[in-house]
């Protein structure tokens, strides 16, 4: 009988069973032989695969966030949250992926024929399942984290095959290099940028006491990667971050030598904070701010989500708190919940207001109903890149308390002057 032909029944369209199915994708890490020849298969068989497995088709989810949130609990709950995870992923990739715990903090997921897009949509979408689910037993909304993978397993190398230690070997090996690639992208160009301090306005006072540090990028500047987009590994804006929490620090020296006393914000994105990489990067050069940092720089901690736990919060900032005055924590306009992040020391809730130069009614009923929502706690509100005069003076009757932007002032090369406007 053709051996396409089994039992009458073409063999391409035979049906496996449920639970074989998903065995079948699962790769087993106790099984050193069965897991490299299924992950063989999977590379030979998929065509997107099997030509290289590319940037975005492999995507990693890791827990390292929930084992330091929970500490020494970790052990005793670990096996409970891969077992959730598992049933998860399998909901929602198809016959031609699979998926492999490879370390107790790392699942990874290989998509076989879909597109970049399609498979960064998918993983996205198991990681919001993933912590929808979890936030429920306390963990928060960001107790698994989501990144694209960019490496190329060569179809006939069993080597790098061989079991899920060399299979994660390959991975980080390949995630050092992307975070290489970005970061070396970014040093071609720091000659290029240029700091610049944007004078904030204390709408109540008419008073300029606070500076926004910016680092600008000049346009047509290749860091390579859509700065409208997060970079895939997120190493572009953990590098820039520190590029402006150091020049920030001399700037502040620098200040306190023309006896300037203004207070200084310098933005940060909370993945920079998150990751313990990057964090612990960060915190050497949070350690070589000078002690003037401790009362007059605020850092503001950008795409928080607005769903962000108390506690996940506090811990972050634990470590950041000492050197600098506190945070200001950027929010949506859908944000209602600061009563709930008490006790981490929140100075202010800041708005992005770039995407409104020209406020429409849309626009201004959002302001004001974020005043709403807020207004019964002691934090200050802060309206950050008012791009004309009309978006100040909106977020101005909106009851912000502070503006900045073009629409209030352009940006200067020093900080730290005090001013009546």
């Amino acid at each position: 009988m053709d051996e396409k032909f089994k039992d009458g029944i073409p063999r391409e369209t035979r049906k496996t069973g449920f639970l074989q199915s998903f065995d079948r994708q699962k790769l087993d890490t106790s099984d050193p032989a069965d897991f490299s020849s299924k992950l063989l298969s999977f590379v030979r068989q998929n065509k997107m695969a099997a030509d290289a497995l590319i940037a975005g088709n492999v995507q990693m989810l890791g827990f390292e966030a929930l084992k330091e949130r929970f500490g020494d609990q970790w052990h005793g709950i670990k096996d409970k949250v891969h077992l959730l995870t598992e049933g998860i992923i399998k909901k929602h990739i198809t016959a031609d992926d699979v998926y492999c715990l490879v370390h107790e903090e790392r699942f990874i997921v290989l998509f076989g024929k879909a597109t970049k897009e399609q498979a960064n949509r998918t993983a996205q979408a198991i990681g919001r399942d993933v912590n929808a689910r979890l936030s429920g037993a306390g963990a928060g909304g960001d107790a698994v984290s989501v990144r694209p993978m960019v490496f190329e397993v060569p179809r006939d190398d069993p080597v790098a095959l061989r079991s899920p230690a060399a299979l994660e070997e390959t991975v980080e090996e390949a995630q050092k290099r992307a975070q290489a690639a970005e970061v070396a992208k970014v040093e071609a160009a720091k000659d290029q940028m240029r700091m610049r301090f944007w004078p904030v306005a204390n709408v109540r006072k008419r008073l300029v006491s606070c500076y926004h540090a910016d680092l600008h990028v000049p346009e047509g500047t290749d860091l390579g990667f859509d700065p409208d987009a997060p970079s895939d590994t997120g190493a572009v804006e953990a590098v820039i971050d520190r590029m402006v929490l150091q020049k920030a620090g001399a700037a502040l020296i620098e200040a306190a030598g023309q006896k300037w006393r203004a207070l200084l914000i310098v933005p940060v994105h909370y993945d920079t904070l998150a990751a313990k990489s990057y964090r612990t990067q960060y915190l050497d050069i949070c350690r070589l701010l000078p002690r003037i940092a401790e009362k007059r720089m605020f850092l503001m901690v950008r795409g928080l989500s607005d769903d962000v736990p108390q506690g996940r919060l506090h811990t972050l900032f634990s470590y950041l708190a000492p050197y600098v005055a506190g945070f200001i924590g950027d929010f949506s306009l859908s944000f209602k919940r600061a009563d709930k992040l008490g006790g981490v020391r929140l100075v202010a809730l800041g708005v992005d207001g770039h995407a409104m130069p020209n406020p429409t009614v849309q626009d201004i009923t959002a302001l004001k109903g974020f005043y709403q929502a807020n207004k019964d706690i002691r934090m200050r509100r802060y309206f950050y890149g008012a791009g004309s005069f009309e978006a100040a003076t909106a977020a101005r009757r909106a009851h912000f308390d502070y503006v900045q932007g073009i629409g209030v002032a352009p940006p200067m090369p020093v900080a730290g002057k005090v001013f009546s406007v």
